[in-house]
């Protein structure tokens, strides 16, 4: 009995102790702040359009809103992460039914530019999880998406990794590929997998 008591209080403990923690790191993310920029990305939609939607998007100093191409109105977007500015306009593209299904990569930063003490590399696209990562030294492309649950069944192999204005395409089943470090601010992307795209057996070199 005092053994239970002892593990429930250390339990306790333990919790209030890791609670700050957590919440901290839960805050560290950047958010969109009035008067501060979103950079866009748009994947899976109509060629013609990507010039049009790709870019940057200042936040309304009045209203903490974005204009957004082919949107009817304004979307509020100050507070939230990039993850959730993402979230937030793919819902609104699929509710006014002008693209079905939209992939969107968002960065958010502060006071009209992106924050370049940013420690996050992105990973969209099909993967378990899209998540924002927090970067750590040393991270490989495989430690990232095995971090996002891995690529789901309609993944590609061919795997784009973005770092500034340069992307490069990587094979999911190449030991040397999966190995590449990453760097913070990279952005992974798992295109969705053609329907002539095979599954090898085993990892290649």
């Amino acid at each position: 009995m005092k053994n239970k008591i002892f593990q429930l209080l250390l339990l306790l403990v333990m919790g209030l102790f890791l609670q700050p923690l957590l919440a901290q790191d839960a805050s560290t993310e950047p958010r969109a702040t009035k008067g501060g920029i979103i950079i866009l990305q748009f994947k899976n939609i109509p060629s013609e359009d990507v010039n049009n939607v790709n870019g940057d998007y200042p936040v309304s100093r009045e209203d903490g809103t974005i204009s957004v191409p082919y949107l009817s109105g304004r979307v509020r977007v100050v507070g939230m992460t990039a993850r959730q500015v993402e979230n937030t306009l793919r819902s609104q593209y699929l509710a006014q039914q002008i693209y079905s299904d939209p992939i969107i990569m968002a960065n958010v930063g502060p006071k009209g530019e992106v924050a370049v003490d940013t420690r996050f590399i992105q990973v969209a696209g099909y993967v378990r999880e899209k998540r924002n990562l927090p970067y750590r030294e040393g991270v490989t492309l495989i430690q990232a998406l095995i971090d996002c649950g891995d690529i789901t069944d309609f993944g590609s192999r061919k795997i784009q990794v973005t770092r500034g204005n340069v992307t490069r395409t990587y094979d999911y089943f190449s030991a040397r590929d999966r190995a590449i470090k990453l760097l913070p601010n990279d952005s992974v992307f798992v295109p969705r997998r053609p329907a002539f795209e095979g599954r090898p057996d085993k990892i290649g070199p």
